[in-house]
């Protein structure tokens, strides 16, 4: 099974030690995506910031040649899951409102000051 590296356009992989997405075979694995938009937070509450990951996720899927209704699994990590998490499933009604991916939703720490939420999926190519 061969290793594919995935880039969307306008990401300087130099600036990252991972790669945005990986496809081996037909499946897509996408690293975690922040709220950042331009290298800073798109603001400081989790519609917002989950709204951008999962733009910032779209375009890997679409780099990869495939699209939201593809996606199978979705893992999310938020800081404040008692306050965020109805904020978190708004934003994921947007992307998959019927026939939803498996998903995950844990709390967690993330490195970045201000970030609220990370998500990450996998995808059929």
């Amino acid at each position: 099974m061969e290793k594919k590296v995935i880039v969307p356009p306008g990401i300087d992989p130099s600036t990252m030690p991972y790669s945005p997405g990986v496809q081996a075979g037909n499946t897509l694995f996408a690293s975690g995506a922040l709220g950042v938009r331009d290298g800073a937070l798109v603001g400081n509450d989790i519609v917002s910031q989950a709204r951008q990951a999962m733009e910032n996720l779209g375009a890997v899927l679409a780099a990869a040649g495939t699209s939201w209704d593809r996606v199978v699994k979705v893992n999310c990590y938020l800081v404040h899951p008692d306050r965020d998490f109805a904020g978190w499933n708004e934003v994921f009604r947007e992307y998959f409102a019927e026939n939803p991916p498996a998903r995950t939703t844990v709390g967690a720490t993330l490195p970045l000051a201000g970030a609220l939420i990370e998500v990450d999926i996998t995808a059929i190519v």
